[in-house]
């Protein structure tokens, strides 16, 4: 057994499973990781594991249970949180039981067996690291010089302890010399927190650093960012974890774990541009902030915004560059991407830690609440800053641009509000200026609408966003339409659901069909067995959500797909026997497909008596089938 691996756990009792999943809302646990939006009697969102414009995620609360229409994961909710932290099931309920406020014995979970070995391992190595890390900062006198930076940096010791904030002092072995006792030097290469020095030997990676842990969505330390503390030759001044398995930059945003809540309060996230600044912000009072780990947003980091929120403020540095960046992350977010986009941009070419340094947390706060910008306005005020009003010829071409900017607004109401504005600016005629954006439109190219409203009047109480225009919440689009299925698939778990909901129709089936009944599909069939073991062995027959746990992965998205039938709360007998006519008539078909196959086949071969005879038991088939055959839907 080499250093670090797991040994046998105990298994979790039944019953505290039950208890924890009891206690556990799936809406209040998926809605950390979704935005959901209630149709029908289900809620939808954007699925979190595929991509998707049109949301395919549900999750029906009644059941507690979720499904994805598109991608076909389902379960309850330990499968989802297995399904998005990538655990184990005994790790899943740990991470429930937390959610919820209780706390499951180690001995369930502490050497339980992980869905991924190398992954466990290198989360393993991580929060060890920061613990180090952090002990190091905090408790030693080798860490005095740092907290004192830290200090002076504004950062309380309740904020630091927040962001659990280490420092990596400049011996270069330190990290080395304590992981070295628990891990192997093979499973420390992969970690991406030593380099390997020519000879072999392994060196750390962070030295000499304030060290800033980054965490997954779920809250495992995924990586790190060390910021330098006393300059050198060539270091540069931040220095980031490589990508290894468990970390890949493009699909991380700092911060998100902890913004999450506040994200779905205020409906609204706070995108900067650095770690430093979400600190700041936070300290200020704006814990709804996120960074990206790169220096442009991913389209990954896009999507898991989209996830939580339909509004996003964009505030970055309030130099060139920064302004830059704001540009890019606008490009990106431009379009049918669903969300509602306004823009901060601080005076005196700030970033929001300087400017929450100089000015203090009130100030920062008014700043994201009453300074923010529509992407009209945020555009305007770009072409303003470096264009040149004196001339004639500067004014022509600052009008041109802004109205071609204007002309991009998906708002009537706020182009004409933009060209009033205009129009006071330049002292020029409003009805010139309309009639010259009516010319700019006429030229731009055709696009098509798109679904969800970029900009409008903004809701009562709030904010203008700038002295132009408003902005309002982007509106979710209605959930995507069930994938089409034959007839016989879709009775198979109609018939299925209804019995699951109302154990009754079991004995009806079971009677009518003399105890011969089966369904047609093996999937179908292997979870009506197990459903009557289930409830053999004691089980509640109404705990749909507790049989996902006793149905083996395989089967448990099929059950989440039969479980989601939107199909009324009773039932009749005529409905059941209709359902068995269906799937009793099923081989007839099949029957009848493959006589009229060998009748093309004898015609083709000009064999008139073999015709003949077929042509005789297709019309037997199809008597038997009361005329004219039912067909797949």
């Amino acid at each position: 057994m080499q250093k670090g691996d797991p040994v046998m756990a105990t298994r979790i009792p039944e019953e505290v499973i039950e208890g924890i999943r009891q206690k556990a809302n799936i809406l209040d646990i998926i809605g950390q990781y979704v935005q959901l939006r209630k149709q029908g009697r289900n809620y939808f969102g954007l699925c979190p594991f595929h991509e998707e414009n049109t949301p395919s995620f549900s999750v029906a609360p009644d059941k507690q249970i979720f499904h994805c229409f598109s991608c076909g994961r389902g379960g309850n909710v330990f499968k989802f949180i297995m399904e998005i932290e990538d655990l184990s099931f005994p790790e899943a309920v740990a991470k429930v039981a937390g959610m919820v406020g209780e706390t499951l014995p180690d001995e369930y979970i502490g050497t339980a067996a992980p869905a991924d070995p190398e992954l466990a391992l290198l989360r393993k190595m991580h929060t060890q690291a920061a613990a180090f890390y952090h002990h190091i900062l905090v408790n030693t006198q080798v860490g005095e010089t740092a907290l004192a930076y830290l200090h002076q940096r504004g950062m309380a010791d309740d904020l630091i302890e927040t962001f659990n904030i280490g420092f990596a002092p400049d011996t270069g072995d330190v990290l080395w010399q304590y992981l070295h006792e628990h891990y192997d030097d093979d499973q420390l290469r992969t970690s991406g927190l030593f380099n390997e020095q020519d000879d072999g030997h392994l060196r750390d990676r962070f030295y000499n650093r304030v060290m800033f842990p980054v965490r997954d969505q779920g809250g495992q330390i995924v990586a790190f960012s060390g910021r330098i503390l006393t300059k050198t030759d060539n270091a540069p001044k931040y220095l980031n974890s490589p990508e290894t398995k468990l970390f890949a930059k493009r699909q991380v945003l700092f911060n998100l774990d902890q913004a999450k809540a506040k994200i779905r309060e205020d409906h609204r996230a706070v995108l900067f541009e650095g770690f430093m600044d979400v600190i700041s912000a936070y300290s200020a009072g704006v814990t709804n902030g996120v960074a990206s780990m790169g220096t442009s947003l991913t389209d990954q980091q896009i999507y898991d915004l989209r996830r939580l929120t339909d509004r996003l403020v964009i505030c970055y540095d309030g130099d060139a560059p920064g302004i830059a960046a704001a540009k890019r992350a606008l490009g990106m977010l431009s379009g049918d991407q669903g969300f509602n986009v306004s823009v901060v941009v601080l005076p005196d070419n700030m970033d929001p830690d300087e400017f929450v340094q100089k000015n203090g947390a009130d100030a920062f706060r008014r700043q994201i609440a009453d300074q923010r910008l529509t992407p009209t306005g945020f555009g305007l005020r770009e072409l303003r800053s470096r264009s040149d009003l004196n001339g004639d010829a500067g004014r022509a071409e600052y009008t041109d641009a802004a109205l071609e900017i204007i002309a991009a607004d998906p708002s009537p109401a706020a182009r004409d509000n933009y060209l009033r504005g205009l129009s006071k600016q330049l002292d020029v005629d409003l009805n010139a200026l309309q009639a010259s954006l009516i010319q700019v439109q006429a030229q731009m190219p055709k696009q098509r609408p798109h679904s969800r409203r970029q900009t409008a009047s903004p809701p009562r109480g709030a904010a203008p966003y700038d002295d132009y225009g408003g902005g309002a919440p982007a509106m979710m689009p209605p959930p995507a339409a069930e994938p089409r299925i034959t007839l016989v698939e879709r009775t198979e778990q109609d018939l299925l659901a209804l019995m699951l909901a109302h154990s009754e129709v079991v004995d009806l089936v079971q009677g009518w069909t003399n105890g011969a009944f089966q369904f047609i599909d093996v999937n179908y069939q292997t979870l009506y067995l197990l459903w009557q073991d289930y409830i053999a062995s004691g089980h509640d027959k109404h705990d749909v959500a507790g049989f996902n746990d006793y149905v083996p992965d395989a089967e448990n998205a099929l059950l989440a797909a039969v479980e989601m039938r939107n199909l009324p709360t009773d039932y009749t007998e005529d409905q059941v026997r209709d359902y068995l006519r269906i799937l009793s008539r099923h081989p007839l078909h099949t029957q009848l497909r493959e006589l009229q196959r060998q009748l093309h086949q004898a015609r083709d071969n000009g064999d008139a008596a073999q015709e003949l005879t077929l042509a005789q038991q297709i019309i037997a088939l199809q008597i038997r089938l009361k005329g004219t055959p039912e067909t797949d839907a």
